[in-house]
């Protein structure tokens, strides 16, 4: 958020050393972890909120959440049956500024709940919706009492940096990428975030609701084929299993072994679209999706290559749900 820049530059001066762009000089940490246990279980829940996003990584007692649904009231019920009233949230991440990724953040800043964020991550391009209008408020408000830091995701370790990787407790390293910064809309200005667990032998790919565009500026002009490298063992579907949010190339880089998409039983976009269906099944990737399988537990215990695993209310995969239906839009259907 723009109007923050004063604010952050006192805050940002106090960091203490420890996390790091890759390929530049070390930079200040949001998480500054003790010597960890590689045995420390990395546990990803990609959480039943309807028709948004809001994912949930917990290791070694650090906790990440990256984005927060489309209702206050739904994400502070999970808020609940999770015990994280009166914790600590090390980082938060709002991929873009849609309604269906950030009301539900609202509910980390209820005073009643007693939940600190240490660090809050989003790409500050200015947005008139009132209920972004209200969350910036309150991120303004404790960073001037120097209880949260800010990162502007265009620059992401306040670095210069086009990546910023986190340490977590546990040993997980988050990757948190600069957007495409001539995206045309807020989908095309989601940030992507990769997971690596401690021993590497996790990894998993969130951005957000990046479309073509966007996907093709990350193989592309970002490199992060590269760095970080995009072969990962699970995708979170873009923009919830549109089939604008994928492509032959992503799914060639990614190789993911499966797909999981955050999407509602029933919404007006035709979630999840019947030709990004096709393309998982021509790349061999099975998805599960919240609207069938409810809350998306994954969890990769970070000892010896041991391999992860998925567990949900429902375990079977490759499911349809009452809203599916072919797009009609040009980038689905490219005139051969």
């Amino acid at each position: 958020m723009k109007h923050l820049a004063a604010l952050l530059a006192v805050v940002v001066a106090a960091l203490s050393a420890g996390s790091s762009s890759e390929g530049a000089t070390r930079r200040p940490a949001p998480v500054s972890p003790p010597p960890f246990a590689v045995r420390d279980t990395l546990v990803v829940r990609v959480l039943d909120v309807g028709q948004g996003d809001a994912t949930l990584i917990t290791n070694g007692g650090s906790r990440v959440l990256i984005d927060g649904g489309p209702d206050e009231a739904r994400m502070g019920a999970l808020l609940d049956s999770l015990g994280i009233d009166g914790q600590t949230i090390d980082v938060v991440i709002l991929t873009h500024q849609h309604a269906d990724h950030l009301v539900g953040l609202r509910a980390l800043f209820e005073s009643r709940r007693n939940i600190a964020v240490r660090y809050f991550f989003e790409n500050g391009d200015p947005y008139t919706a009132a209920n972004l209008r209200h969350l910036r408020d309150s991120i303004a408000a404790r960073v001037a009492r120097h209880e949260l830091v800010y990162r502007d995701t265009d620059d992401p370790c306040a670095n210069g940096q086009p990546l910023c990787t986190i340490t977590l407790k546990g040993g997980a390293k988050l990757h948190i990428m600069r957007p495409d910064p001539a995206g045309h809309d807020p989908n095309d200005r989601s940030t992507a975030v990769k997971l690596v667990a401690a021993d590497s032998s996790f990894t998993m790919w969130i951005a957000g609701d990046a479309e073509q565009d966007a996907i093709g500026w990350f193989l592309n002009e970002a490199h992060y084929d590269r760095n970080p490298g995009m072969h990962v063992d699970v995708l979170k579907a873009d923009h919830h299993g549109s089939c604008n949010g994928v492509t032959n190339a992503y799914l060639s880089a990614l190789a993911p072994s499966i797909v999981v998409a955050s999407v509602g039983a029933v919404n007006s976009y035709g979630h999840m679209h019947e030709q990004a269906k096709a393309l998982y099944v021509a790349h061999h990737v099975p998805w599960y999706r919240t609207d069938q399988n409810g809350t998306i537990e994954i969890r990769a215990p970070g000892a010896n290559g041991a391999r992860y695993s998925v567990h949900a209310r429902n375990p079977h995969t490759d499911l349809s749900g009452p809203s599916d239906r072919v797009s009609t839009q040009p980038q689905c259907n490219p005139v051969p």
